[in-house]
């Protein structure tokens, strides 16, 4: 599992990386987006339950990942953590996120850069 999740991080990510996505089906959608100054990570889904993990790649070091229960949020069920609660703030650069169900990553790796 650590090997899929590293390699995921270690392909050439494009310099663009979104900080949103939704499934071409609208199963689901992952955001890294800021809100009022606060970096959330993202999921929400009519199609999934039970734990997803998200991963954070910082500029320097290897993944750091926690799983989290998807929640009944209305007719939806989502996963909405604060970046800085729950992961290593390693400095300036860009950060990598990717989201997963068991072993498969749910959409692109998305990205952020800190200040």
């Amino acid at each position: 599992m650590l090997a899929v999740i590293v390699g995921a991080f270690l392909a050439p990510a494009s310099a663009q990386a979104g900080t949103t996505f939704c499934s071409p089906t609208g199963d689901f959608c992952t955001s890294v987006a800021r809100l009022k100054g606060l970096r959330y990570l993202r999921i929400s889904t009519f199609s999934f339950r039970g734990l997803v993990k998200i991963c954070v790649r910082d500029p320097s070091a290897a993944p750091t990942c926690h799983s989290f229960r998807l929640r009944k949020a209305g007719p939806l069920y989502q996963v909405e953590v604060l970046w800085r609660r729950h992961y290593p703030n390693r400095g300036a650069g860009v950060y990598r996120v990717g989201f997963y169900l068991g072993q498969t990553r749910l959409g692109p790796v998305l990205g952020f850069t800190q200040p």
